[in-house]
This record gives structure tokens, C-alpha cells and sequence, in this order.
């Protein structure tokens, strides 16, 4: 086992006098550094910031509102993209309403609208897994300060396996 953070190693690590001076800025470089501290030494540090937790949520609120904004600007970026796409293909779909057009001519606007299609489908797929990892880091976020709260103030955090032997017999 890893030697334990004392508070003075803590504090000079944080570069301030005492935990009354922690920063909401100096809270995120603490609670990274929780799991590695003396519990005593983490209960001190929180007993003396008492605006820990508040400042944990309000950490995570802004992370949640920024994560909003990226998921708004990404859907009207994926909407404008899409209407950029329907206003072409509604174009090709005019082309091919012309009479006068050869069987080339015609299979080459349908090959573009299928390219076009294929485009929407690309974008997506590209949309989906852009709000899964923005959804994966978002409960990453709370599952560590959950976590790491957890463990400072003592919490037992061991996620244990049931041990299902009995069911290979």
C-alpha cells in the first residue's frame, strides 16, 4: 500500500496555508487528490472548507451545463447540415422531373441522391456516437466525485462479486 498524503504534504501540494483558503479552483486539484490522502487528513480539510460539497455540485452544474451547450450547438450544427441535404436532394428531385434528360443523365442525379443519403446516414451514426461519449462522460464525471467523496468521508466503496460456484456443479 501507498504511503498516505499528511496535510502538510496536502496543503503544500495545493500551495495554500490552511484549508479555509481552498479555492473552488483549488477544490478540483483536492478532490483528485482525496483517494491518496490520510482519511483523517481528507475529513480535516473538509471539515474546514465546509462549502466542499456545495462546491462539488456546483462544479458538476456547470460540467452539465457545458455539456448542454455542446449538445445544443451539436444539434443545430447536425440539423443545418441535414436541411443542407434535403434542399439538395429536392433539387436533384427537380433535375429529375425534367423530361428531356437522357437514362445517363438520369442515373447520375439518382446516384448523387444516393451519395446524399449515404451522407445523412454517415452524419447520424457520427451524431449517435458523439451523445454516447458525451452521456459516458457525464456519468464518469459524477460516478469519481461520487466516488471520491465516498471514500474521504469513509464510505466503503468496494463493488463486490457474488460468488455463484454453486452454479458450474
Amino acid at each position: 500500500m501507498s504511503k498516505l498524503l499528511a496535510e502538510q504534504k496536502v496543503l503544500k501540494k495545493l500551495g495554500i496555508e490552511d484549508f479555509r483558503h481552498l479555492t473552488k479552483d483549488k477544490v478540483i486539484s483536492m478532490a483528485s487528490m482525496l483517494d491518496k490522502m490520510d482519511p483523517d487528513v481528507a475529513k480535516k480539510a473538509i471539515e474546514q472548507f465546509p462549502n466542499f460539497s456545495e462546491t462539488m455540485k456546483e462544479i458538476l452544474h456547470d460540467y452539465k451545463e457545458s455539456l448542454d451547450k455542446a449538445q445544443e450547438a451539436n444539434a443545430e450544427s447536425v440539423k443545418s447540415f441535414y436541411d443542407s441535404c434535403d434542399s439538395i436532394i429536392s433539387s436533384l428531385q427537380k433535375e429529375l422531373e425534367r423530361t428531356d434528360q437522357t437514362f445517363e443523365e438520369r442515373k447520375h442525379i439518382i446516384d448523387k441522391m444516393m451519395e446524399i443519403n449515404k451522407m445523412k446516414g454517415d452524419k447520424d451514426s457520427e451524431n449517435k456516437k458523439f451523445l454516447a461519449i458525451m452521456a459516458f462522460f457525464g456519468v464518469a464525471a459524477v460516478g469519481i466525485v461520487g466516488g471520491v467523496l465516498s471514500s474521504a468521508l469513509g464510505g466503503n466503496t468496494k463493488i463486490e462479486m457474488q460468488d455463484n460456484n454453486y452454479l458450474s456443479e
